[in-house]
């Protein structure tokens, strides 16, 4: 027989009311998966690499995550996300808000200037045992766990990554300094990929020429603007296509082309296969997979 008994006067690790909850849990197991550059607001990510390697760029430093990897990509960080080609990752990402350590920045969970990739460690069972319970019971029914019980998971996640990531080494990554210019463009197209938007446009909202633009774009997020938005609405493509029952024309609409025929050539062209292709491929096998996992 064990017995422990807790201080409970002890200070609370979070600010009063300000303890993390759940906005989205999100299973990637795509092998030939590209997030390409983007923004999260209002949320904090913590990523655990269940198998493969990922690569991510944050704040145009190149990281690399190999398995049992955790990452934090903080609120307001650019960041891109791809899975390795030679060893496709399979990864679960937490995004967590509304939380608060005495004396930091709201969402804030990492040091200054700390690595954002670590090996997992401390509590390591407990943080994978989570990520496997939320991966198997989420994915099976609309209402899986209550809210209540998911923003449980996320105060202890969030714990067991700030003890993983406490003793980070620190290093100057991730403060390059890039074109301001560039940035606001690309968190501009981020912001508003569904709409229809044009070189011209651009051109004149930010007042610098198309070939200025394109060149120095090109330059730091090794894609075009406009290939860029592309790549953008076929991510949330394949989101809706495997989380959701909705038509190809609704998809299509939502993500911004009103020609459904269009949609379907670009994806095809993009990805590598048909929209309907992919939403067999990566709906019916997932909860399956998140099983034989588990299994491992």
């Amino acid at each position: 027989m064990y017995q422990r008994c807790f201080d409970n006067t002890m200070e609370t690790l979070f600010d009063q009311g300000m303890t993390p909850r759940f906005s989205r849990f999100v299973i990637c197991d795509d092998p030939k998966w590209e997030s390409g550059h983007h923004v999260h607001d209002n949320e904090t990510e913590l990523i655990y690499v269940k198998k493969g390697v990922a690569r991510f760029i944050i704040d145009s430093s190149l990281y690399v995550a190999h398995e049992d990897d955790i990452v934090v990509v903080e609120r307001g960080r650019l960041h891109a996300v791809t899975s390795d080609v030679n060893t496709p990752a399979t990864t679960y990402n937490c995004a967590l808000y509304g939380f608060r350590f005495p004396g930091w920045e709201e969402n804030q969970l990492l040091q200054p200037h700390s690595c954002p990739v670590v090996t997992l460690g401390q509590g390591k069972e407990v943080v994978k045992n989570i990520f496997n319970e939320l991966g198997m019971v989420l994915p099976q029914s609309k209402n899986g766990y209550t809210s209540s019980v998911c923003d449980a998971f996320a105060y202890t996640l969030t714990v067991l990554f700030y003890e993983n990531f406490k003793n980070a080494y620190r290093s100057e990554q991730g403060n390059i300094k890039k074109d301001v210019l560039i940035k606001d463009i690309l968190v501009y197209l981020n912001n508003n990929y569904r709409e229809r938007i044009t070189l011209d446009q651009l051109s004149k909202k930010f007042r610098a020429s198309v070939s200025y633009i394109c060149h120095e774009f090109t330059k730091e997020y090794h894609i075009s603007p406009i290939n860029y938005v592309i790549q953008r609405r076929m991510t949330e493509a394949k989101y809706a296509l495997t989380n959701t029952d909705s038509s190809l024309a609704e998809i299509s609409w939502r993500v911004g082309y009103e020609n459904v025929d269009h949609f379907a050539k670009l994806f095809l062209r993009h990805v590598g296969c048909s929209p309907s292709d992919y939403r067999k491929q990566f709906k019916n096998n997932l909860v399956e997979q998140v099983c034989l996992m588990s299994e491992v």
